[in-house]
């Protein structure tokens, strides 16, 4: 207990200081008020590359080499993503007959810095620090252990664009995907389809929303809670369903244990 207790905290702090270099070299490269649009649209954001070469750095000092890099096992458990891959499609569609194409070179840009942000902030937290909360909690006290601080640590978005009301509604909305993205990494054993399915939900919701900033007052609080419980709360329904019951969470302490069936039967629960 000791030993797993040490690597909690050891992986919190990791963690502290992905969340430093994420911000840090965020507020260098832009301006206090640019919007989340913005931030991805114009430019290369180098603060998720940086801070995940950092994680790289620490997992290769301390040999932890259980966080997800492997194979998906069993391969039969890709087929989970299915959900999330049709919400995907709906944003993906929906912003083709909503709004104007987006340049190309805007496209591309966004298109990074998206695919940099999924496997960053997949490799914190559903990496590094599940890693290490699974190993020194109970699997309830690991999970929103995770969740939560992968919410909370996007209300640090106010420091960027001065919407601290906008921040929190987007720290409630990551909590929601976050129990999915977590449920999926639970279910494969690995990082890579929880990566991309991440990857590919920041890039379909930032099209989505692409043609809704204007100048004039931003929707009440209320306003933007309803509707990231609309958008998002779907996805977390799917994940507690993909962890319902004792037999489907089978080997979540262990990415080597092979995974159950999709309808695995329940076990004592």
């Amino acid at each position: 207990m000791a030993t797993s207790s040490n690597r909690l905290a050891i992986s919190i702090t990791a963690v502290a200081l992905w969340v430093a270099v994420t911000m840090g070299l965020a507020l260098l490269q832009v301006a206090e008020g640019t919007s989340l649009g913005q931030l991805v649209s114009q430019q290369i954001v180098w603060g998720p590359p940086a801070a995940a070469a950092l994680l790289l750095v620490i997992m290769w000092a301390m040999k932890w080499t259980d966080v997800g890099f492997n194979a998906v096992r069993p391969a039969s458990s890709w087929r989970l993503i299915w959900f999330p891959m049709l919400i995907i499609a709906g944003f993906f569609v929906t912003s083709i007959f909503l709004h104007p194409p987006i340049p190309a070179a805007v496209l591309l840009t966004v298109t990074v810095n998206t695919m940099f942000v999924g496997f960053s902030e997949e490799l914190a937290f559903r990496g590094v620090l599940w890693g290490a909360a699974r190993k020194a909690l109970p699997f309830w006290g690991a999970f929103f252990l995770v969740t939560f601080l992968f919410g909370i640590v996007h209300v640090l978005n106010a420091l960027l664009t001065g919407e601290f009301a906008a921040a929190g509604v987007q720290a409630f909305n990551a909590m929601l995907s976050g129990s999915a993205f977590l449920a999926l990494r639970i279910r494969t054993h690995a990082l890579l389809p929880v990566m991309i399915v991440h990857w590919l939900w920041d890039l379909s919701v930032f099209l989505l929303l692409s043609g809704h900033e204007s100048p004039g007052p931003a929707p009440a609080p209320l306003e933007q809670l309803l509707g990231a419980l609309v958008i998002v709360g779907p996805m977390a329904l799917y994940g507690f369903y993909l962890i319902r019951n004792g037999g489907a969470r089978a080997g979540w302490q262990d990415d080597h244990a092979p995974s159950p069936a999709f309808f695995a039967p329940k076990k004592g629960e």
